[in-house]
């Protein structure tokens, strides 16, 4: 199987996951956070949006994020509120739904792609040139990084909904 294939089955499922789990909520269940210094729906959506992008940058193509809404979600940043500066829930979604399809189809249609350097600017938080040899390392460590934080989604949207249905 080759990498592309691997990348593409992980982005999937990834997606699947990550639109199944805020299926329905409302933007105050989005916000919604478990004990502890834990992140919301919107952190954990705009920061895999924010790496999606830089998957997009490095590989040359169009960015969807700009420098300060990617600063808000980057890794390291503080969790948020939603009476912090954060992006709508619906603009995060839509970036979800654009960067996954601009990379399967970058991945189906570019057979040596992988194999290229990053291309973005480490300095503006976007991609990892100077940090990743190829993209082929940038999309692995990128794609298992989503896959942690898709994993804390699960969670939050049981807590949403016993919630919801406490009320």
């Amino acid at each position: 199987m080759k990498n592309q294939d691997i990348f593409l089955t992980i982005l999937n499922r990834n997606q699947k996951a990550l639109l199944n789990a805020v299926k329905g909520l409302s933007d105050t269940e989005m916000f919604l956070t478990l004990p502890g210094n834990s992140n919301c729906i919107n952190w954990i959506i705009g920061h895999i949006a924010s790496y999606r992008d830089g998957m997009l940058v490095d590989s040359g193509l169009k960015k969807y994020m700009d420098t300060n809404e990617i600063a808000i979600y980057a890794g390291g940043s503080n969790p948020i509120t939603p009476t912090d500066t954060h992006v709508k829930n619906s603009r995060l979604v839509g970036i979800i739904e654009t960067t996954f399809e601009d990379l399967t189809t970058l991945l189906n249609q570019q057979q040596d792609v992988l194999k290229q350097n990053p291309l973005g600017n480490k300095k503006d938080n976007i991609g990892y040139a100077g940090v990743c040899n190829s993209l082929s390392e940038h999309f692995s460590q990128n794609l298992g990084h989503e896959s942690i934080h898709i994993g804390e989604l699960n969670p939050l949207r049981e807590l949403a909904l016993n919630r919801r249905n406490k009320i």
